[in-house]
């Protein structure tokens, strides 16, 4: 374990095989889960008296719940705005002091001009002034010790040490630092916003898988439903063919079309295992996890008006609302850059000790904003803030034609659907009445009966489609003006997260 300060490290490995080995029998009822299923059907049942069972198979709610748990993209989004959260959380705090020392010590003690030498002691002159009667004493001669230099005014100097100290403390009287908590701040809600747009983007093709998968399942339904109706037929018509009261022929038409139609429900098999697969990736579960599809048809309500649409899109839609947030990242950027133009001020006390005398003193210290004056970093600022916003108009662009596009797919299916309601169902219903009319007759011809009973298939058929592009539309309108997302911002500087 290494120590840095007050802060740890323990090395963390991978546990890969441990995931891959526990995934199939991971449990989905845990608290997170059910936590995001009861924020999902608030709005629908106020009194809480659904319950999260995955046990009897899963609804559309309870796999969104699981997949804005499990769903691997939004784990990663998740995490990845833990960065500039755990940056903003620790940002603003003044620069540490620094603290500076030397020690330096005489180590060339060669001669010098005069023949002074430090090594060794020598006589520099006579004192005149102690000469007595009896002519000059030794406390007349004037001598410097071995290892001792003189300096002016006669003393001399025993310490052949230099040290030096210094402390300084930067005081940010440039206000960066408050700037700089609203950057890291800017770039987390930016971060927060890729979350949103992350979940309500898997939410979106979550619903449109489940719509898929839903009409396949219904498709199924159908064709083995219309397989055995064939099936019934063909029977009657091989006992009829065998007496000789119907042609071999005729026959032969209804075993290529059982035929042609187990082809159809295989396609119709293999679809349906690939889309429930693909539920389970987007969920997060595993591919043989013991887990059950309850597949549902439904469409979503819009409830905004057409000519307030575009309002409530430019308010709500989350991609708009990331692409704001990057542009607030970007304006707070430059706004920073250009407050590192104006300087902080170092300031400290420094020490000193030089061959045995001692000075004390303040130091102060500054850049001079003279050439730099941090060109490079502004123009980039400012580039970055054009590029911005020049995404947050290419963003509106896309989702007002998305939109445009939805609603017009809407409203074509709409009104498909109701022509085949309107048209084509009865139509082929009283085909059908008359054709079992005259079957109870014994007047049917079999190739009317076929024809009958595959005009009913596609009917309905084409009533899924139209159903599953109407409710595709709708829901794709719904997310756009209403979105759905469950992860809260951990900012709590007062934006509204609604």
């Amino acid at each position: 374990m290494l120590s840095l300060g007050c802060a740890t490290y323990e090395r963390k490995p991978l546990a890969l095989e441990a995931l891959a080995t526990d995934w199939s029998a991971r449990p989905l009822d845990i608290e997170p889960v059910i936590d995001y299923f009861q924020s999902l059907t608030r709005s629908h049942d106020p009194s809480g008296v659904v319950r999260f069972d995955p046990a009897d198979g899963l609804s559309l709610s309870e796999a969104e719940a699981v997949a804005l748990h499990f769903n691997p993209q939004l784990r990663q989004s998740r995490t990845a705005a833990g960065v500039p959260l755990a940056s903003a959380g620790e940002s603003g705090w003044w620069p540490d002091p620094q603290m500076q020392a030397s020690v330096l010590r005489f180590v060339n003690r060669g001669g010098r001009p005069g023949g002074f030498k430090f090594d060794g002691g020598s006589i520099n002159g006579v004192n005149t002034g102690l000469i007595g009667p009896a002519g000059i004493n030794g406390a007349g001669f004037e001598r410097t010790p071995p290892g001792f230099r003189r300096i002016s005014g006669g003393d001399y100097v025993d310490d052949p040490l230099i040290v030096n100290a210094s402390l300084s403390i930067t005081l940010p009287i440039s206000g960066r630092l408050a700037v700089e908590q609203d950057v890291r701040w800017a770039e987390y809600s930016a971060a927060w916003r890729q979350v949103a747009v992350a979940e309500w983007s898997m939410i979106v093709q979550l619903r449109a898988k489940w719509l898929a998968y839903s009409v396949t399942a219904r498709k199924l339904e159908l064709s083995r439903d219309y397989a055995a109706r064939i099936r019934a037929v063909t029977q009657s018509s091989d006992r009829l063919a065998s007496v000789g009261e119907l042609k071999t022929t005729d026959a032969r038409v209804l075993q290529i079309e059982l035929a042609r139609l187990r082809v159809s429900i295989q396609a119709l098999e293999t679809a349906a295992e690939q889309q429930r697969l693909d539920l389970f990736a987007t969920m997060g579960v595993a591919p043989d996890a013991p887990l059950q599809l309850n597949p549902e048809v439904f469409v979503s309500n819009v409830d905004a008006d057409v000519s307030q649409r575009q309002t409530k899109l430019l308010e709500s839609h989350p991609r708009i609302q990331a692409a704001r947030a990057d542009y607030e990242f970007a304006e707070e950027s430059l706004r920073l850059e250009v407050r590192e133009q104006i300087p902080d001020l170092n300031l400290g006390p420094s020490f000193s000790l030089e061959e045995g005398f001692s000075r004390a003193g303040l130091g102060i210290g500054f850049p001079i904003p003279l050439w730099n004056r941090n060109r490079q970093a502004i123009a980039v600022a400012f580039a970055e803030r054009d590029a911005a916003a020049a995404r947050a108009e290419a963003v509106v662009q896309s989702s007002i034609a998305d939109m445009a596009k939805a609603n017009t797919q809407l409203r074509f299916a709409t009104e498909r659907l109701a022509l085949l309601h309107a048209e084509l169902a009865p139509l082929v219903d009283k085909q059908i009445e008359e054709t079992r009319t005259l079957l109870d007759l014994g007047e049917v011809e079999v190739l009317v009966l076929r024809e009958a009973l595959r005009a009913s298939l596609e009917a309905k058929l084409d009533i899924l489609d139209a159903t599953l592009a109407r409710a595709e539309a709708a829901n794709l309108m719904k997310q756009m003006l209403s979105p759905t997302w469950v992860t809260d911002s951990a900012q709590g500087r007062g934006e509204d997260d609604s």
